[in-house]
């Protein structure tokens, strides 16, 4: 799903960012591959349970990106779809400059940032690893980017 998502957004087609129209195309954008090594780091993250998860020394030259889904009626397939598609709909929802410049102010925006968007759109991320863990009541989902410069 990554990479169909980043494709889109390469191509400068339908990615909508809220007050801001369309997101103009990548000049480039790498192809993500899915390494075990960025899965493995996002297995130990989310193996406890614990939604604040690990301090960054424990996944070094990644950046995570995390989900709870509180329904766990749905199957894994339908909880790491949910967290891809919430994580993508940051852009939609609550929308980056025009010339998709990533500035520090995008961390202080509270809730409404796109930091879970960029990692993934992030032109220079390059590999990939993703885990899921029933944890009972929850879902928890994580992603790991790298270089992550995100």
């Amino acid at each position: 799903m990554h990479n169909t998502f980043r494709g889109s957004l390469a191509r400068g087609q339908t990615e909508i960012s809220l007050g801001w129209g369309i997101a103009p195309p990548a000049a480039l954008m790498y192809r993500m591959k899915y390494t075990c090594e960025a899965e493995s780091y996002a297995q130990q993250y989310i193996s406890s349970c614990n939604v604040r998860g690990l301090p960054a020394h424990t996944h070094p030259g990644y950046k995570v990106n995390t989900h709870v889904l509180r329904n766990v009626q749905v199957d894994q397939i339908g909880a790491a779809q949910n967290a891809v598609v919430t994580w993508w709909g940051q852009l939609a929802r609550f929308g980056m400059r025009s010339n998709m410049m990533f500035y520090n102010s995008e961390t202080r925006r509270g809730n409404n940032n796109v930091l879970k968007w960029a990692k993934m759109a992030w032109w220079n991320n390059r590999n990939i690893g993703c885990s899921l863990q029933n944890c009972g009541s929850f879902y928890y989902i994580a992603c790991m980017y790298s270089p992550g410069y995100c």
